[in-house]
């Protein structure tokens, strides 16, 4: 669906139909001119504001909207020591990445009373789709021009559902109104949990296999489920691609733009500003979540442990500039995360709620 609005603006017709009749009251040559005006710029009028919505005109541009998901959604994160690597040594994969976004948004940057909007939303499974991206909005009918971009993550209650998600993951994302669906695994040969002492729970007889670095008792946990089921509304924009903003649409011509969301700042050393390029990707903080040590994290676990019970978020962390403030447990972190996902064309940046955020 494409909505086209222009806020209103003054109209010179009406001024001109007011001369006319005083005119006409007074002089009848006068109210002849006056009509006459008045018709001139009626016309002049509606040709203008036709060309700049392109209304079923040959020369109208036109936009497909993308989504598409960072290649580590698709593919996983792999232990290493490359700049995109899990640094501590995890592997991680996804089975199941939804996010409900759309409302798309454009704003002619020469004037941003021409609007054009495709309102709708969609829970898509990034984890199951193309990695090219997949076309969803389609906006058509546009004057030619430099728009802004804008979009949203929303809840799932008003959303469609996508080929990719199946109905009963998109019945409990609309039963809990949820924004997110994530579903992962970390995997470790040697893998350990080293939960907090005062909150760990560990089965009866467990035995530790050492202590981390900081003295905690640490138990063998090769494998770990995470699941994280979230309403977390977050707008994004005006959106950039190398300092360009938004996108240029020329007349007779089709053009494509990209929603990306990134799937490994979960994963992050806190909250970057600026390039990525100097943040490490480490994956022990969660894995140390794991309070029963059931080989699963969840949310009621995440949420009872605030970030300075754990030992693994020492110096290399730095949790300043985070979207969501306090950070009052690692549930919070990871909502924090989830927020500063949401790129346009790849890695280009977008304002989070109206804040500048660059990652």
């Amino acid at each position: 669906m494409l909505t086209a609005r222009r806020r209103p603006v003054p109209t010179p017709s009406s001024f001109a139909g007011t001369l006319a009749l005083s005119c006409a009251l007074s002089c009848p040559l006068a109210g002849a001119l006056a009509g006459a005006l008045s018709f001139a710029l009626s016309f002049a009028l509606s040709f203008a504001l036709v060309g700049a919505l392109a209304c079923d005109s040959a020369d109208a541009g036109a936009l497909d909207v993308l989504v598409e998901a960072e290649d580590v959604i698709i593919e996983g994160l792999t232990p290493g020591d490359g700049a995109e690597n899990i640094r501590d040594g995890w592997a991680v994969e996804y089975e199941r990445y939804i996010v409900v976004l759309g409302e798309i948004e454009l704003q002619l940057s020469t004037d941003r009373a021409v609007a054009v909007s495709a309102p709708e939303l969609f829970a898509v499974d990034l984890a199951a789709i193309s990695s090219a991206g997949d076309s969803l909005w389609q906006l058509r009918s546009l004057a030619e021009g430099r728009y802004e971009f804008f979009y949203s993550v929303e809840g799932a209650s008003a959303a469609s559902r996508h080929d990719s998600v199946s109905a009963a993951d998109f019945e409990e994302m609309r039963a809990g109104d949820w924004s997110y669906l994530i579903d992962g695994v970390l995997r470790k040969d040697d893998g350990v949990s080293c939960p907090p002492p005062d909150l760990s729970d560990p089965p009866v007889g467990a035995t530790p296999a050492g202590t981390s670095a900081a003295g905690v008792p640490c138990y063998a946990n090769p494998e770990l489920r995470f699941r994280v089921g979230v309403h977390e509304a977050t707008h994004y924009g005006p959106c950039e691609i190398d300092g360009a903003p938004g996108v240029n649409v020329t007349a007779s011509g089709g053009q494509t733009a990209a929603v990306t969301i990134h799937g490994d700042h979960v994963f992050f050393n806190g909250f970057p500003e600026g390039a990525e390029g100097g943040t490490q990707r480490l994956a022990q903080w969660l894995a140390d979540c794991d309070l029963d040590l059931d080989g699963e994290v969840t949310e009621a676990e995440l949420a009872a442990i605030t970030p300075s019970e754990l030992a693994e978020l020492d110096d290399r962390y730095q949790l300043g500039g985070s979207p969501i403030i306090p950070l009052t447990s690692m549930w919070d972190y990871v909502r924090a995360q989830l927020k500063t996902q949401g790129h346009f064309q790849g890695e280009g940046e977008c304002p989070i709620d109206g804040v500048e955020h660059a990652h």
